[in-house]
């Protein structure tokens, strides 16, 4: 058995000329002001003068998912109170021209967003109504006519996470029915399922870099860990090459480390994982909790460095999952804050390099463009960030 790694981080070839972006009128009604980012491989973020804020979407509730488009020039935000997928331009800065600008999904509600190779085409997983799922489905959308495409079902409980391939149209979910599945944009049924053991709970499943490899996470039935696996994509059958396991010990020692009351670290390390991501290199794991992120080492499952949210204006940060993503050239792991501010930490130390303020609320949920210096952070508006 092997872990693949990938060859390289950004492909920055054939990318548009920076500079400013003047938008029509009509624009302006959207709440954009906005310049086009410049093509970098790398994101600086402890010279000066720092990121800028490029352009301000404004939204009427909070955003729940961020998902940039792989050429990097859209972004999709996903907002559940009102279930509004709303559609970024990233080179201007504003509407797009070739599609809606928002989309009203009131009869599936919509939750999280995931962009797929297709660009006029998402994954979403359907909104909650009192804390229950209208469905246990994943929808195909295109975003051109705002038409479902495709209905994917067979999960029996909520979603709580989508992975789409970067080589190819399968994707990966998981859910609280203990399962996770492997699916193709162009067929209805499942092509794949892992059932997970009994005692397993709250299992996440992310594809590497590279479509090689997925990983699935689940908790221990004792509470005293997490068990992380990988699987070699193209023989998931015989099950995973690698099994690694992260202790709650070990998670718990992590966060002291970093100046938290033992209290508080005990609390935070019995948090349930509540999104997993692979960087670029393969060799660190991005998980989130509730006022959490942890990066982990990719091959031994040990906790390299925890990430505690900064509180709100109440004071207390354990309510609501925390928003953490990778930059594109490993550099730097990005945190939303429950207090409207971003943590930008450098991935190798995890120490913190730079603090981006300017949203009015929570930060809950973030994202990183794969092809430009740019990143995206949304609280009720969402903010395109210039690097």
């Amino acid at each position: 058995s092997y872990r693949p790694r990938s060859s390289s981080l950004v492909d920055i070839s054939n990318l548009p000329p920076s500079g400013l972006r003047l938008h029509p009128p009509s624009f302006l009604s959207f709440g954009c002001i906005c310049i086009c980012s410049p093509p970098a491989a790398t994101m600086d973020f402890s010279s000066e003068p720092g990121p800028k804020m490029g352009c301000v979407i404004r939204g009427r509730a909070p955003a729940t998912s961020l998902s940039y488009h792989e050429s990097g020039s859209h972004l999709f935000v996903a907002s559940e109170k009102d279930s509004v997928l709303r559609i970024v331009d990233c080179l201007n800065g504003g509407a797009p021209t070739d599609r809606p600008p928002m989309l009203k999904l009131q009869r599936e509600g919509i939750r999280t967003v995931q962009s797929t190779h297709h660009g006029h085409c998402v994954l979403f997983s359907p909104g909650m109504n009192d804390g229950v799922p209208k469905k246990n489905n994943i929808y195909y959308l295109s975003v051109h006519d705002n038409k479902i495409v495709r209905e994917f079902e067979g999960h029996s409980g909520v979603i709580n996470s989508i992975s789409m391939s970067p080589v190819d149209d399968t994707f990966l979910s998981s859910g609280i029915d203990g399962t996770v599945r492997l699916w193709d944009c162009g067929k209805s049924g499942s092509i794949g399922e892992l059932k997970l053991p009994e005692n397993a709970e709250a299992p996440l499943a992310a594809f590497d870099s590279t479509g090689l490899v997925f990983g699935v996470s689940a908790a221990m039935a004792s509470g005293e860990g997490y068990h992380i696996n990988l699987f070699d994509a193209r023989n998931y059958t015989v099950g995973p090459f690698a099994e690694m396991t992260t202790t709650r010990h070990d998670i718990e020692s992590k966060i002291r480390l970093s100046g938290s009351t033992p209290e508080r670290a005990y609390a935070l390390s019995k948090e349930e994982w509540t999104s997993m991501e692979f960087n670029k290199s393969g060799k660190q794991i991005l998980v989130g909790a509730n006022g959490i992120a942890l990066s982990i080492d990719g091959y031994e499952g040990t906790v390299l460095h925890s990430f505690l949210t900064e509180a709100g204006s109440s004071g207390t940060s354990q309510s609501y999952p925390m928003a953490a993503c990778f930059t594109a050239d490993d550099r730097s792991v990005i945190c939303g804050n429950d207090d409207g501010t971003v943590s930008c930490y450098q991935a190798d130390s995890g120490l913190l390099a730079r603090k981006l303020r300017g949203h009015v609320d929570r930060v809950g949920a973030v994202a990183v463009n794969p092809k430009y210096a740019q990143l995206a952070t949304a609280c009720t508006n969402t903010a395109v960030w210039i690097c």
